[in-house]
């Protein structure tokens, strides 16, 4: 029984460095993970798009060439976010579909 016993420490006793290297992994990624959910709590509410905000979320903005469509002046924007890229690319139909719901949003706030 001792011998078991014995057997038993033993292994306890040499996992214990890779567990404690597994704890550190975690714990550097549960430190990465709050650090990345406090950075979002500080712009839930942005009232301004200032340069430490693109700076902090934005890695690049390209802005295409204007196009006529229809008789109306269209411009592509393609924004790509730190660690995500391309979100998901608006047609000048999409935008402007957009654009109008946001101007009807700002129309009942006034009202």
């Amino acid at each position: 029984m001792a011998l078991s016993y014995e057997k038993e420490q033993q292994e306890l006793k040499n996992a214990l460095p890779k567990m404690q290297k597994n704890l550190e992994t975690e714990m550097d990624k549960t430190e990465s993970l709050q650090e990345s959910i406090d950075k979002v709590k500080r712009i839930t509410q942005i009232k301004e798009l200032t340069p430490e905000l693109v700076h902090e979320f934005i890695n690049k903005i390209v802005v295409h060439a204007p196009k006529y469509l229809d008789g109306k002046r269209v411009q592509l924007i393609d924004i790509y976010y730190s660690g995500v890229g391309i979100l998901q690319e608006l047609t000048p139909e999409e935008m402007e579909e957009a654009f109008q719901k946001h101007l009807a949003k700002q129309k009942e706030k006034t009202a």
